[in-house]
């Protein structure tokens, strides 16, 4: 029986510990809790993750809005092409290209933004670069903004 358990102890131990089992993981979620200051989510894992035929799914949540620990949350499926940066969302139908110098927003619900500019202590830098972003604006007073990307 000991031998059983060690045994699956160095089965088990390297994907806890690898990253590689972690990379290859089919989702990744961003958080913005700074409010007016955005959070980069790198081009690569969009790409990743939304670059193919089918898209990506995008939740978009705002947690403890209302200070009791709520989530609220809204989702869509983002379309990215790699080769152009061109990208388009299901939900609102907004469409983009992301490295165009013009902030344009993906997806927006309550305080919570998934964008493709960067924002700075409330002032928008713009488009400057292929990543993407999640920002938390001033619409509710305690929130933490996330972003899941879900292939």
């Amino acid at each position: 029986m000991l031998l059983k358990k060690i045994a699956f102890a160095f089965a088990v131990l390297p994907f806890l510990f690898s990253f590689e089992a972690y990379a290859q993981s089919d989702r990744s979620t961003y958080s913005a809790s700074t409010r007016g200051t955005s959070v980069t989510i790198p081009e690569q894992r969009v790409r990743e993750l939304c670059g193919d035929i089918d898209g990506c799914a995008v939740r978009i949540a705002m947690y403890n809005w209302d200070g009791l620990r709520r989530t609220a949350s809204r989702d869509t499926i983002l379309y990215y092409n790699s080769s152009n940066g061109n990208w388009r969302d299901l939900q609102g139908d907004t469409q983009g290209t992301t490295g165009n110098s013009g902030t344009q927003h993906i997806i927006q619900a309550w305080g919570c933004y998934f964008t493709d500019g960067r924002y700075r202590n409330w002032s928008n830098l713009g488009d400057t670069s292929k990543d993407f972003a999640v920002l938390a604006w001033d619409q509710y007073s305690g929130q933490t903004c996330r972003v899941t990307l879900i292939d």
